[in-house]
Formats: C-alpha cells, sequence, structure tokens
C-alpha cells in the first residue's frame, strides 16, 4: 500500500487563539522526528505570522484572489510527497475551505495519496461549534480533530467538536506561566532545540512541549491505523462481492 502524505491545515475562526503557535509546534515536532520532506505555508502575506519562525521552510502566500488560490491549491497536489502544515488565520477561514469544496480538492487530494487533516483550535464564541459542523458537513472527506489551546479558552464541550472518529481524541494544549510563555514567544525560539537541551534537568517548558509532541505522535499513529483499516475494508468489498 502506498504511503499517504499528511496535509495538516490548523484554522481558526478567531483571532488570537494560539493557531500560530500550534502550526509552530507542529512544524517542530515533524522536524525532531527527523522528517525529511516538509514544508509550511503562512497564507498571511501582509502579516505574517509563522514564516518569520522558519525562514527556508515556510512559504507566504497570498490568495485573496482566484490566481493566488489556484497557485496554492495546484502546489498543494503537487507537493504529494511531502508532510505539508498550513497556517490558516480567521481573515481567510471562509474563503480557504470554500475553494476548497469548490474545487472538489479532496477528491484529487485522496486520489493522490494526501491527507487532508484539519486542526480545528475551538473557543467559546457561540457560533464557532456551528461553524465546526458545518464545516464538516462541506467536508465529508476531511479529517477533523480539535485542539484545545486552555490559554484561549477555559471551557470545552467535547459534544460540540466531536473529532471525525472518536479515537483520534482531542489536542490539548496547557496553559503556560505568563514568564514561560514569553520565552516561547521570543523571535527565533526553537521547540526542538529546547528539547534537545537539558541544563540543570527538565523544565516546565521540556514537560509542555514534550506532552503536546507526545499527542502528535499518537495522533499520527491513529491516522496511520485509519488509513489502514480504510484500505482493508477497500479490499474486502470487491471481495464480498465476486462471492
Amino acid at each position: 500500500m502506498p504511503q499517504h502524505a499528511p496535509l495538516y491545515i490548523v484554522a481558526s475562526q478567531h483571532p488570537r487563539v494560539g493557531k500560530t503557535l500550534i502550526s509552530r509546534l507542529l512544524i517542530e515536532f515533524f522536524r525532531l522526528s527527523g522528517r525529511a520532506s516538509l514544508v509550511g505555508y503562512d497564507l498571511d502575506p501582509r502579516e505574517p505570522a509563522l514564516a518569520p519562525y522558519f525562514p527556508n521552510l515556510v512559504w507566504t502566500v497570498d490568495i485573496a484572489d482566484t490566481r493566488g488560490q489556484m497557485a496554492l491549491f495546484d502546489r498543494l497536489v503537487t507537493d504529494q510527497w511531502r508532510t505539508t502544515v498550513i497556517d490558516l488565520g480567521y481573515a481567510l477561514f471562509e474563503q480557504f475551505f470554500s475553494v476548497m469544496a469548490e474545487i472538489g480538492f479532496e477528491q484529487e487530494a485522496r486520489r493522490r495519496g494526501i491527507d487532508p487533516v484539519v486542526l480545528f483550535v475551538t473557543d467559546s464564541a457561540p457560533t464557532t461549534a456551528k461553524s465546526y459542523a458545518e464545516l464538516r458537513r462541506r467536508l465529508p472527506r476531511t479529517t477533523f480533530v480539535p485542539v484545545h489551546n486552555e490559554a484561549a479558552s477555559f471551557m470545552f464541550v467535547p459534544q460540540d467538536f466531536p473529532p471525525s472518529r472518536p479515537d483520534y481524541g482531542v489536542i490539548r494544549i496547557p496553559r503556560l506561566s505568563p514568564i514561560v510563555r514569553g520565552v516561547i514567544d521570543r523571535p527565533g525560539f526553537s521547540f526542538s532545540a529546547y528539547m534537545a537541551r537539558q541544563p540543570g534537568g527538565p523544565t516546565e517548558v521540556h514537560s509542555w512541549i514534550g506532552g503536546i509532541f507526545a499527542q502528535f505522535r499518537d495522533l499520527e499513529l491513529r491516522l496511520l491505523i485509519g488509513e489502514l483499516e480504510s484500505s482493508l475494508r477497500g479490499i474486502k468489498e470487491p471481495l464480498r462481492r465476486a462471492r
């Protein structure tokens, strides 16, 4: 069975919920895991937040017009051999997913062995749960995994944000103290480099990063299991019909 390439879309419907932080963590997780073929896209070319942390890895892309939209989605399907991370902010949230649905990107992605995975950053706004449900309805072949950032939203109601499969669970980003948050927000700070150094033993930052990376690792395993189960069903169905 050919190996599928994940396309992670870190999305939020509202600002200041930690979307770029989660995108950074995901990219650093892949780098620390030795993922050689990796690329990221920052969809805010005017005020990019992700690209400055990874100048040789993350591209800024403007999808304000049709030309930019087609250029991005064409690039996504041709980069089928890479692991991709997209930092999608609230300003382009609706536009991006509307185009994704209109051009039939799900079908083309699956045909090329690309697995779209939306890491949806939740919040307590009344409309967010409705938007999440509507997005899942519009994109039935895309995997959805909710992300709860405790620093941005105190409340999380599991039934409002069900993942595509129950075993995918929820990615939880624990709250950090303001001092530690100031450390990780410094320009040029690297999560993977920090994890490689432990002067004086593990710190609060080590434990925080390690816990999140463990959740990413578990999600990747569960996505792989889901992919295998889907492939096995695809093999068994023709055999059952042939009997």
